[in-house]
């Protein structure tokens, strides 16, 4: 199995996952805090230790980085919003508990920055996984 794989899963899996549980009462930012610096010490050391040159690998490791970096930008995002709105930004994507997304489902509580913040994440998740890989 290319072990690429397992690292774009974790990123893209966590991240994502972090992302639509992001106000739920379990998930506090203790725990997500955890999460993200216990899997990019992982992928950091297995960047600076790992003696396999395949970049399969490589990748592999880079993708435990990227939760952090979403989850630093979800933190500057909220603390945004919050100066802006008083809230924390409301989630405008797809299967998100904030938001109806029935047919022709109006939604006059979200704001254009509600919508920017949210498509920003995807893009900041997205992207930070493909510049490292294509770095690498």
């Amino acid at each position: 199995m290319d072990n690429s794989i397992i690292g774009i899963g974790i990123a893209l899996g966590v991240s994502f996952f972090i992302l639509y549980t992001r106000k739920k009462k379990w998930m506090t930012e203790k725990i997500v805090w955890l999460i993200c610096i216990g899997l990019l010490a992982f992928g950091i050391f297995g960047l600076l230790y790992s003696k396999s040159e395949f970049r399969d690998d490589k990748v592999m490791y880079f993708g435990f980085c990227v939760p952090i970096v979403y989850w630093i930008f979800d933190r500057l995002f909220k603390k945004i919003s919050e100066n802006i709105h008083k809230r924390d930004f409301i989630l405008f994507l797809r299967y998100s508990d904030e938001i109806n997304d029935g047919l022709g489902a109006k939604n006059p509580h979200v704001k254009d920055s509600d919508k920017l913040f949210s498509f920003g994440l995807l893009i900041i998740i997205v992207a930070t996984l493909f510049i490292g890989i294509k770095i690498l």
